[in-house]
């Protein structure tokens, strides 16, 4: 099998995505890039419980599938990020349940807690683009382009996509998101939630070193 060890670092990360529910059954899709202009893409339509490190798709930076299973049906806007956003060396596209719930209300994230600040908030949500076409890679590369800083961004009522220069971190800026994600909706819940300041935002990036 080639890239054997690509495969199994991406399916060690597609598993601890599938323990904390970022992605479930056979939903979300997770890449990234290894050597040759390539990208190791989880493959369509296998449960991730059942998945091993040979079913992960190879393919080229069009799309194009070298060796393994049929890739991603999200493959297109997988390879869109690749190919225009350079900081991108992986990528972690969840349907996370509160990832899910924000990107059906439309509005964007404010900086809330200090999980949502490290993603780059105010998290935008993308617009509209169906599911598994080119738009949807469009959409996301033009938001990613215009906000260095940002490295997650909600699909309207789809889900989120996260980047990283790892497949670790892209992974922990998923994480991030849904947990930061989650205690938004359940302050909400309890109350009305006030963002941090400016002020208080400088104050967290001078003590985190962002």
């Amino acid at each position: 099998m080639s890239y054997q060890d690509e495969r199994e670092q991406l399916l060690k990360i597609v598993l601890q995505a599938y323990k904390v529910n970022l992605i479930r059954m056979a939903a979300g899709n997770i890449s990234t890039r290894i050597a040759n202009d390539l990208v190791a893409i989880t493959p369509s339509g296998i449960e991730y419980r059942h998945m091993k490190a040979e079913d992960i798709s190879i393919i080229d930076l069009e799309g194009n599938l070298i060796e393994g299973l049929k890739p991603s049906s999200e493959t297109q806007m997988h390879t869109a990020i690749y190919r225009n956003v350079p900081r991108a060396k992986s990528v972690c596209h969840t349907h996370s349940i509160y990832g899910m719930v924000f990107a059906m209300l439309q509005e964007d994230i404010p900086v809330m807690n200090v999980e949502l600040l490290v993603c780059g908030a105010p998290i935008p949500v993308a617009p509209w683009a169906a599911l598994g076409t080119a738009k949807a890679g469009e959409v996301t590369v033009e938001i990613f382009l215009s906000r260095p800083e940002l490295s997650v961004i909600l699909l309207r009522q789809h889900g989120l996509v996260a980047i990283g220069n790892s497949l670790d971190q892209a992974y922990i800026k998923a994480y991030n998101a849904e947990t930061g994600l989650e205690t938004y909706y359940k302050s909400r819940l309890l109350g009305t939630p006030q963002p941090f300041s400016q002020e208080q935002i400088n104050e967290i990036k001078e003590s985190y070193g962002l």
